[in-house]
């Protein structure tokens, strides 16, 4: 039997969350596998976290992590573009497009767990991000509901899902905190402006992660016009639930298949060789 390491698996943007994230599991774990993702459309600068990747191999043991750039590029054509018209017509754009890709990063971290027999997989989902009238540039995948179905997802699996940041304190003691460790923070990071004006600065440039033009897009009215992007929690879990019942669990299945594995018995193997 193989067993399942101490090792986790960290959704790595290099941004604010991820970053405190990947210093808090040291506490926990042997070591962290800092992975992003490439997903095929409209994303530019996959390393540009690479300099706070060795600041962290640097501070804290260049043993202490692994990072890898993970394609999932067909995972994703299969979560958002099949039914893609008719996510949007039915969720609206902001589910069918950018919580579809965040679900998508959620699987790609899965699989990764599996197939290198890691104890867990993380990310940076914080509360101070949960959605409302007065945080608009908060993102649907904080919502309380949709962390609980994407780690009771992970579960099924023999995964834990650990999101490290959730409760801890302010965006400016998180920042603080990494800058104080001497981390790269990028100009947006920084909380200045979003909107259109405030990114006309060469500073936009300097990231320490991925640029997404495609979400920007898709919040075109609340970059350009300070309009709140709808975000409804229980149209979202329901979005997320269907994709996972109805297409998600077939999608691993039919992965691990064609690398000659029974999922079956690799959940049993999992299981087994967690309670010893």
């Amino acid at each position: 039997m193989n067993r399942i390491k101490n090792e986790v698996a960290l959704m790595f943007s290099g941004g604010i969350d991820s970053l405190l994230s990947a210093v808090m599991l040291l506490e926990n774990f042997r070591r962290v596998h800092l992975i992003t993702f490439n997903k095929g459309y409209l994303e530019f600068g996959l390393k540009n976290n690479q300099a706070n990747i060795k600041r962290l191999k640097s501070i804290y043991g260049a043993d202490r992590f692994a990072n890898h750039i993970v394609n999932i590029k067909d995972l994703t054509r299969t979560v958002t573009g099949r039914e893609i018209r008719k996510d949007f017509r039915d969720y609206g754009s902001e589910i069918a497009w950018c919580v579809g890709c965040r679900l998508s990063m959620n699987i790609g971290a899965l699989i990764y767990t599996l197939e290198n027999r890691l104890e867990a997989m993380a990310d940076g989902s914080n509360r101070e991000q949960i959605p409302g009238e007065e945080n608009i540039v908060a993102t649907a995948e904080n919502f309380p509901d949709v962390v609980s179905l994407m780690r009771n997802f992970a579960a099924r699996y023999h995964v834990d899902f650990l999101t490290p940041v959730y409760e801890f304190g302010s965006r400016d003691e998180r920042r603080k905190k990494l800058m104080d460790l001497g981390m790269d923070i990028d100009y947006l990071s920084k909380d200045h402006a979003k909107t259109l004006k405030g990114m006309i600065t060469p500073d936009l440039f300097r990231r320490s992660q991925p640029i997404c033009l495609s979400g920007w897009i898709i919040h075109w009215k609340r970059n350009l016009l300070g309009i709140p992007v709808d975000q409804d929690e229980a149209k979202t879990v329901e979005y997320i639930r269907f994709k996972q019942e109805e297409v998600i669990l077939r999608y691993i299945r039919e992965y691990f298949r064609k690398r000659d594995t029974d999922i079956d018995d690799l959940i049993k193997e999992r299981g087994e060789s967690l309670k010893s």
